[in-house]
């Protein structure tokens, strides 16, 4: 590397140029994932920030407690 563009480099990174904010997040709300509370299905307990969600008891969930109980075996 020739010692001119070294020293255009060291210029440009003592006097870094403002770079604008970005734009805020679009943020969508899903509806169809706040399913209605039913009697009909058992619901998991889990802690969050703002106190206890409850999430349905469904295949996805009987699946990732199957995989936790093979990986938990000696």
């Amino acid at each position: 590397m020739r010692p001119y563009r070294l020293s255009l480099i060291l210029e440009r990174l003592r006097q870094p140029k403002p770079r604008p904010k970005p734009p805020p997040a679009l943020v969508r709300a899903y509806p169809e994932v706040r399913t209605p509370l039913s009697l009909a299905l058992p619901y998991y307990a889990a802690r969050r920030e703002g106190g206890y969600a409850l999430i349905p008891w469904d295949r996805y969930m009987e699946e990732a407690e199957r995989t936790l109980e093979e990986v938990a075996r000696p």
